[in-house]
């Protein structure tokens, strides 16, 4: 059986940068979301109650096994080969083949093996993307026996794809009630789930949780690297400033690099990667980010935490390739568009950042970190003769100041930018103020020359025959020779 998603959860890295971040957005809001949440988890299946469970266990033969007539072990046995055949081939199984597959075992009705074959059908079926068809078969199986755990783990796991976390905790959860002995991918799924809902949360409790069933799973199954992967994750995120957790969460990347595939398994090395930037060293980090995406090219996380330190780095034209990767994976990735923002930002593409950041409003209408980026941007780079780019600067900041789950700290620089701005309009009014008055000073000064001037026009028009006009004395007119020295 498989955990939540192809490698389990994975944490993003937020980019953090003078004056940008990246973060995990959503393109609706949180009241919004928790409604289409409600609403999937009221019409979607619920699991067999506690009471159906413990009957179907009861139900079970106590010393011996349950009673297969030879032909139905017979078909069974001929489904398997027929699967294992067309698995073996070079081109493994056709898609076109799957539901004569799958249908192998879904006709078989024996009663000891109808839940198992169903089972079957199902995985087959989920595994060549026919996921409704596969739905039918698990809960065929359940139908079967209420008390066959696998299916239940399976059918969490599509719940949880379908973005209905809560629905698939409730059939992880009664996967081990049903069979906690062998529910190990229940376990470190549920632990998934606990560990995902701490971090949106912020309940550290939820962290307890998913450690203690991550630590089961394993108990389970020794050689789940994916349970190591996410038990990694844990204790990164508690870790905070406590180094022996930190260390923890590298003994336990460690542990699982030790299982075989372990070293293959790109989510180990990007958690390495956020341990060494947790212990500031940047070089290690990226040097762990590489790795996991060259075992897997398509591992967005590990892009985004390769932009990332380019963001903090000023390498702003790698990190600017390693978002345009992750959109390229995934157009609508916020925090690769807001990450291209910054990006464009830095390499003085302003138009191209400003275009980036309302992308990013699109999908994510009410992120903070896009009200604050846009901020910035009007703020810092954005010039207008009329400095209207400072009054949209402090409506963007308002609005981010707004936000619910802003960033203290970036509130704080926010408000300071916000009174900036407005001790710069001050300046401006008063500097306008005190122009005015020069400009003022200056005419009247003009004036007062102006009528100086025309005032001795006036008397040297009025003196007779050129005199000098009253009020002047006339220069002494020249002596008749030089002056000769004395002798």
């Amino acid at each position: 059986m498989r955990l939540v998603n192809r490698y389990g959860v994975a944490l993003l890295l937020a980019a953090t940068v003078t004056g940008g971040c990246a973060t995990t957005g959503t393109p609706v809001s949180k009241g919004d979301e928790d409604e289409a949440a409600a609403a999937k988890n009221e019409t979607a299946p619920k699991p067999p109650s506690s009471e159906k469970i413990a009957e179907a266990k009861q139900a079970k033969p106590k010393n011996e096994g349950p009673k297969i007539s030879a032909s139905a072990k017979a078909e069974f046995d001929a489904a398997v080969k027929k699967w294992e055949t067309a698995k073996a081939s070079k081109t493994g199984i056709n898609p076109a083949d799957c539901k004569g597959l799958a249908s192998s075992f879904s006709r078989i009705s024996e009663p000891a093996l109808a839940a198992q074959a169903h089972f079957n059908a199902g995985t087959i079926l989920e595994g060549c993307g026919y996921d409704k068809d596969a739905e039918s078969e698990y809960h065929a199986a359940l139908s079967a026996n209420p008390a066959y755990g696998p299916a239940m783990a399976n059918l969490g796991e599509m719940y949880y794809k379908q973005n209905n976390p809560t629905t698939a905790k409730s059939w992880f959860e009664k996967a081990i009630e049903a069979d906690a002995a062998h529910s190990g991918a229940a376990f470190a799924n549920l632990g998934a789930i606990e560990y995902t809902q701490g971090r949106q949360t912020g309940d550290r409790s939820l962290y307890n949780q998913a450690i203690s069933n991550l630590r089961r799973a394993l108990a389970i199954d020794a050689y789940d690297v994916r349970a190591y992967s996410i038990l990694a994750l844990v204790y990164y995120t508690i870790a905070e400033n406590d180094k022996s957790k930190l260390d923890l969460a590298t003994l336990t990347c460690h542990q699982g690099q030790e299982i075989e595939g372990g070293k293959d398994y790109p989510p180990i090395w990007n958690t390495l990667g956020l341990i060494e930037l947790r212990r500031k060293n940047p070089s290690r980090a990226l040097t762990f980010f590489n790795k996991a995406v060259e075992l897997d090219p398509k591992y967005i996380d590990a892009h985004l935490n390769i932009g990332a330190i380019g963001l903090s780095t000023r390498q702003y034209e790698k990190a600017a390739a390693s978002f345009a990767a992750v959109l390229k994976l995934d157009p609508k990735s916020f925090d690769a568009t807001i990450g291209m923002g910054v990006a464009s930002r830095g390499l003085k593409k302003i138009d191209e950042a400003e275009s980036w950041y309302k992308k990013a409003a699109d999908l994510a209408p009410n992120s903070c970190a896009v009200q604050y980026n846009l901020g910035v941007l009007y703020q810092d780079y954005k010039s207008d003769p009329n400095n209207t780019n400072l009054n949209q600067a402090k409506d963007y900041f308002g609005k981010f100041r707004s936000c619910s789950n802003a960033d203290q700290k970036k509130v704080a620089d926010a408000e300071r930018r916000m009174k900036d701005i407005d001790d710069t309009f001050a300046a401006l009014e008063q500097q306008k103020k005190m122009e005015a008055e020069l400009k003022e000073q200056q005419a009247e000064m003009e004036k007062q020359q102006k009528a100086m001037e025309e005032q001795q026009k006036q008397q040297q028009q009025q003196a007779p025959n050129g005199a000098a006009p009253s009020g002047t004395t006339a220069a002494p007119a020249p002596s008749g020779g030089a002056a000769k020295p004395n002798k």
